[in-house]
């Protein structure tokens, strides 16, 4: 009997194996597009949507309906996260909205909070907007100072225009805009604050 020759038969399955790893690979893509796509397309709803969506499923989280409907997470991706601070700082229930709502991880946004909350302490009402925001601690105290001194009527909405990127001018078109809509949503600092539109037929 002639000996097996076992070196073609080796690169032939090595070559097998290299072709279905590249088309997992082409297929692991291919649904990561389809992923991300679909995660670009909540971005279209607009804040009216998001805000009846998540009172409907969580009713009883009223002081989160906002933060949610501002914020560019899935709902699943909000509980994830309100759940992870809620577990973790159990007594800092001003600020688990704004952690859920945010973008930074729980140590970043911790680390921010508890730089207001030693800085200034009496801005309590605060903390949990600046810890979510973008803004440098000087920038947020800054536009919290020009909103507190030109607009008092908007006293519910301070903190989220600190930590928002709308000017004055705009913050306070969109902020009445909500208002005299006569929506029933008890956060029009929220939608002010953030770049979605109030609903489908807003322009």
């Amino acid at each position: 009997m002639k000996p097996m020759n076992i070196l073609p038969i080796a690169l032939l399955a090595s070559a097998l194996t290299f072709t279905a790893g590249a088309q997992n690979a082409t297929a692991d893509k291919t649904a990561a597009k389809k992923v991300e796509k679909t995660d670009n397309s909540k971005g279209s709803e607009s804040f009216m949507e998001r805000y009846y969506a998540v009172q409907a499923t969580y009713p009883a989280l009223k002081t989160l309906h906002g933060n949610f409907a501002a914020s560019s997470h899935t709902q699943e991706k909000f509980i994830e996260r309100y759940n992870q601070i809620k577990a973790a700082y159990p007594k800092l229930t001003d600020a688990h909205g704004d952690y859920a709502g945010s973008e930074y991880s729980l140590d970043e946004f911790t680390k921010r909070y508890f730089e207001i909350k030693d800085s200034y302490p009496k801005m309590d009402k605060y903390w949990g907007d600046y810890a979510g925001s973008a803004k440098t601690l000087p920038d947020f105290v800054k536009r919290y100072n020009e909103i507190k001194d030109s607009s008092p009527d908007m006293s519910d909405a301070y903190g989220q225009y600190a930590a928002s990127d709308k000017n004055l001018k705009e913050f306070s078109s969109r902020y009445y805009g909500a208002k005299d809509s006569k929506t029933a949503m008890p956060c029009y600092g929220e939608y002010a604050g953030c770049s979605k539109k109030l609903s489908k037929e807003s322009k």
